[in-house]
C-alpha cells in the first residue's frame, strides 16, 4: 500500500548478491527494514522474532528446501507476502512456489538486483492466478493449449507451427490471444500461469 513502510526478509545463500540486495532495498522508498538470511533456518528465526511484510526467496536455494520454507512461513506468518526471484530458467520452480502459496515469481537476470526495486529493467512479476476452486473466468481453445504446450517445451513459434502444420503468423496470433487470456506479459509468464492453472504439466 502506498505510504506504508514494509519490513522485508531476504533468503539468498550467496554472500555478494545478498549484500547487494540489502544495500539496494535499504534505500528503496517504502522499505522500513531489511533482514538478510543465508539459509532457511536463519530466515525462519528472523520471521518469528520480528514483524515481516514481504519475504523474498532466491530460486538458487535447493528446490525442495525452498518449498518447505514457504510451507513453514505460511504456517507461522500467514499474512506475509512471499515472492520467489530468479532467472528465467527457474520459471518451473516459480510455478511450484505459487502452487505452494507464494504470491508470485520475479524473473531476474542472474546476480541482478535491479529487479528488486521499482523501475528495474530486468524483471517481470508473475502474479498467481486464481486459487483452486476459484473461477478462472477464461477458457483457452484447443489450439491455444497446443501452442502453450509448445512454448512450455521451449519451442519457437516456427517450430510450433511446423508441428501443427500452421504458419508462424497464425501461431503468433494464437499466442497473443492466450497471453491476453492468461494476463501474461511474455512466454515464460504464460507457461507459469498455465502451470499454475493446471492447463499444462
Amino acid at each position: 500500500m502506498e505510504g506504508v513502510a514494509v519490513n522485508v526478509l531476504i533468503l539468498e545463500g550467496r554472500r555478494e548478491p545478498r549484500e547487494r540486495m540489502v544495500r539496494v532495498l535499504a534505500g528503496a522508498p517504502g522499505v522500513r527494514q531489511v533482514g538478510p538470511a543465508e539459509n532457511s533456518a536463519e530466515l525462519i528465526a528472523h520471521s518469528q522474532a520480528s514483524p515481516v511484510d514481504l519475504v523474498l526467496l532466491s530460486a538458487h536455494v535447493q528446490s525442495d528446501l525452498l518449498l518447505e520454507t514457504i510451507k513453514v512461513l505460511l504456517t507461522s506468518r500467514a499474512d506475509a507476502k512471499i515472492v520467489v526471484f530468479g532467472p528465467p530458467g527457474s520459471a518451473e520452480l516459480g510455478a511450484s512456489a505459487i502452487k505452494m502459496g507464494a504470491q508470485g515469481f520475479l524473473i531476474c537476470e542472474p546476480d541482478s538486483v535491479g529487479c528488486l526495486v521499482p523501475g528495474g529493467s530486468s524483471s517481470s512479476l508473475l502474479v498467481p492466478g486464481p486459487r483452486a476452486g476459484e473461477e478462472s473466468g477464461f477458457e483457452l481453445s484447443n489450439r491455444e493449449l497446443e501452442v502453450l504446450r509448445g512454448m512450455s517445451r521451449g519451442k519457437t513459434n516456427g517450430e510450433i507451427g511446423g508441428d501443427l502444420d500452421l504458419s508462424e503468423d497464425t501461431i503468433k496470433s494464437h499466442a497473443q490471444r492466450l497471453f491476453r487470456k492468461l494476463a501474461a506479459v511474455d512466454r515464460a509468464h504464460a507457461v507459469v500461469q498455465g502451470m499454475r492453472r493446471s492447463l499444462i504439466d
